[in-house]
């Protein structure tokens, strides 16, 4: 069943994406008028290579994200190196303290980088689904063990499994459906299983929890087996490619040129080989500005006293 949260998080499929290259452009500009500034600069201090990270939010995410990583290569000409991230914090840390060029994060993360110092710019929003706008779902799953469990008022007082406190579709949103459906989690009941496929198969055991939620990549492999029961899913604005306002103009122009409205063939073209993940998942980023994320902002106002990542 899906279900639309009255803060709006579900329009955010419907969104246009219209501001698109000239906003980010504009964003860019601004950051660029003077002395050193107006050169750029980059994370390793060396002009031919680019630090790129992605949320480790799934088992092996840096080797998925590869191709990625080389077709930024071909863009630029330069060398792309990984960010070896332990967690989602260590990715917002490394963007506030510029120790990141480029980055795959969530909607989530882009907020509190943000609030972190972060001077991030949004690139495009990944594409989940053939043709589609940017945009993916929070899915409420339970063990089919669980009969009395129909909705989300259901999870009261039981032990729920969210992915980690900075996760967009693990947590955040999630956390703000079920305020709106009345029920406050204790601290005690909230288990993480810091990764979106572990989390899924951590409800599909039953051991910890027989309530949670996950990407819909991640749990409707496990609906469709019988492992898991959908309860309801919610539109998610989608994951951001960001870049760091301090780098060249020129470096910047490539990325969103080649980047922003792309498609899974623009990676192909360019002599970059997808592999399953990407082939499955990931079919393109679709250009959105700085106002796109709004709708996280919004709704971190009125889950702040339940998501302390929305305080910092």
């Amino acid at each position: 069943m899906q279900s639309t949260l009255k803060r709006g998080l579900a329009i955010a499929a419907g969104l246009t994406l219209a501001f698109g290259l000239s906003a980010c452009a504009a964003d860019t500009a601004d950051s660029t008028t003077d002395g050193a500034a107006a050169e750029g600069t980059f994370a390793s201090g060396d002009s031919d290579t680019l630090v790129f990270a992605v949320l480790p939010d799934h088992e092996g995410a840096d080797q998925d994200a590869q191709p990625i990583a080389d077709w930024i290569a071909e863009i630029t000409g330069k060398n792309v190196e990984f960010f070896q991230a332990t967690d989602y914090t260590a990715v917002v840390q490394g963007l506030a303290a510029d120790q990141i060029d480029i980055a795959q994060i969530s909607a989530f993360t882009y907020y509190q980088s943000q609030n972190a110092g972060a001077d991030i710019v949004p690139i495009g929003a990944q594409i989940t689904q053939e043709g589609a706008e940017p945009g993916y779902f929070s899915v409420a799953v339970k063990n089919p063990a669980a009969t009395d469990v129909t909705s989300l008022e259901d999870f009261a007082d039981r032990p729920v499994c969210f992915v980690n406190p900075t996760s967009t579709s693990g947590f955040a949103v999630p956390m703000g459906g079920l305020l709106e459906a009345g029920v406050t989690v204790s601290e005690d009941n909230r288990f993480f299983g810091e990764e979106h496929d572990l989390n899924a198969k951590k409800v599909a055991e039953g051991t910890d929890c027989q309530v949670g939620f996950a990407q819909d990549i991640d749990a409707d492999p496990l609906i469709e087996s019988g492992e898991l029961e959908e309860v309801q899913r919610v539109q998610v604005p989608a994951a951001p490619i960001v870049m760091q306002a301090a780098l060249p103009q020129d470096v910047q122009d490539q990325l969103v040129e080649a980047l922003a409205d792309s498609t899974q063939s623009d990676l192909t073209d360019a002599g970059v080989e997808l592999n399953e993940f990407l082939t499955d998942g990931w079919f393109g980023f679709g250009a959105v500005d700085d106002a796109y994320y709004d709708l996280i902002r919004t709704l971190c106002t009125e889950i702040a006293d339940e998501v302390e990542a929305c305080r910092a």
